[in-house]
C-alpha cells in the first residue's frame, strides 16, 4: 500500500477529540466523522438541552443502570467545544453545581439566640 493511500485512509478514520475539563463526566464530545460530533452526558438536564437542539439526535443510551445519553450532531469540532463550554459554564457567575460538603471540623457549633424574658 502506498503512503498516499495509507494517509488518505487515516483521514477518514474516526478521530476522537475529547474535551478535558473539570466536569468531564458531565458532558464530553468527540469528532465522529468530518463535520459530525458526538456528545455524551451523564446529566438529565444537559441531555434535555441537547435533545431540544434541532440538529441533534439521540444515538445511544445506557441500558445497564446509571444515566448516560449520547447525541450526534452535524457540527464542527471547534463549535462543539464552544457548545460544551457554554453548557457547563455557570450562568451569571452563580455558584457551581457541585459544592463540597463541609467537614466536621469546619461545621459551626451550637447557635446562641437571644432569650425572651417574660
Amino acid at each position: 500500500m502506498s503512503t498516499r493511500k495509507r494517509n488518505g485512509a487515516l483521514l477518514h478514520a474516526p478521530i476522537q477529540q475529547r474535551n478535558h475539563n473539570n466536569s468531564e463526566a458531565d458532558l464530553v464530545f468527540w469528532r465522529y466523522a468530518p463535520g459530525v460530533c458526538r456528545f455524551q452526558t451523564s446529566r438529565p438536564d444537559i441531555a434535555r438541552k441537547l435533545s431540544q437542539r434541532s440538529g441533534a439526535r439521540l444515538v445511544a443510551w445506557s441500558v445497564n443502570g446509571g444515566y448516560l445519553r449520547v447525541f450526534q450532531e452535524s457540527i464542527e469540532a471547534w463549535r462543539a467545544q464552544r457548545l460544551v463550554t457554554r453548557y457547563l459554564k455557570a450562568t451569571n457567575g452563580v455558584f457551581p453545581r457541585r459544592i463540597p460538603a463541609a467537614s466536621a471540623s469546619e461545621q459551626a457549633g451550637s447557635i446562641t439566640t437571644a432569650a425572651r424574658v417574660l
